[in-house]
């Protein structure tokens, strides 16, 4: 696969997952659909997000270590709320969009 191929699928993810995020926390009884949808494109930006660094030669540095971190506690944290604790949806919404924008100043930076 070529870096393009793996680029696009790592955008429209990180899209579907923040659409789904949004209908998860802010929608009112979302159903079972946007869940589905944002697990598996969360499961698709893992992946084409390794085939990205594999592609580019790069190393696990502090930028991609911050990014998986994120996406570690965005997969877990916002099922966990939407499912456990539905009464902290906005509080968990906000550091969910303050994380992904975390992580996109990490990654257009290099953070290292």
């Amino acid at each position: 696969m070529s870096y393009g191929f793996y680029h696009i699928i790592h955008i429209l993810c990180l899209v579907s997952i923040v659409s789904g995020f949004t209908l998860v926390l802010k929608g009112e009884n979302a159903g079972k659909a946007p869940k589905v949808i944002t697990g598996i494109s969360s499961f698709l930006l893992l992946v084409s997000g390794m085939g990205l660094l594999a592609k580019t030669g790069g190393a696990f540095e502090t930028w991609v270590i911050l990014k998986l971190c994120v996406w570690l506690a965005l997969a877990v944290m916002v099922p966990v709320t939407a499912k456990r604790f539905p009464e902290k949806k906005g509080l968990v919404f906000k550091i969910a969009l303050g994380l992904v924008a975390v992580a996109v100043y990490a990654v257009s930076t290099k953070l290292s």
